[in-house]
């Protein structure tokens, strides 16, 4: 083994040994302000998290694209089993339901409400140093 080899892997053994990050997993306790326990010592409080967007509260522009009848199948890549488009339409005093046959709706704001709550299981990356801890996800078991 060369010296330059001999450094490499000193280099990479002494990196490795500081563990420059961890996952772990915790549960919310409270919603609002947030606090997530990651055991029965340690409660994290919103001043430690960094939060990943798709767990919060916020605004996208989409389009929304619908076609009736339309129908998914489970081999479409959009969930685990069929999905059938539903849309109606009814004006007062007017029969049941008139469907939409097609429409568009672009540069549409949307809002998704998909804070944590209470209960939740959420998977965690603490960051080096363990001053800050990145949430990453909700943990579901399978």
């Amino acid at each position: 083994m060369s010296l330059l080899d001999l450094i490499k892997r000193t280099a990479i053994e002494a990196f490795n040994s500081t563990n420059p990050v961890n996952l772990i997993f915790g549960v919310v306790t409270k919603a609002e302000p947030l606090e997530i326990e990651i055991h029965s010592k340690l409660t994290l409080t919103r001043e430690f998290l960094l939060i990943a967007e798709h767990l919060t509260r916020h605004d996208r522009i989409v389009t929304i694209r619908y076609e009736f009848p339309k129908t998914w199948d489970k081999d479409a890549d959009i969930g685990d089993e069929v999905k059938s488009a539903a849309s109606s339409r009814n004006y007062i005093g007017s029969p049941p339901a008139i469907p939409y046959g097609k429409y568009e709706l672009s540069n549409t704001k949307m809002t998704f409400e998909n804070v944590l709550k209470k209960g939740d299981k959420v998977s965690l990356v603490r960051m080096q140093g363990g001053h800050k801890f990145f949430v990453m996800d909700r943990v579901v078991e399978a």
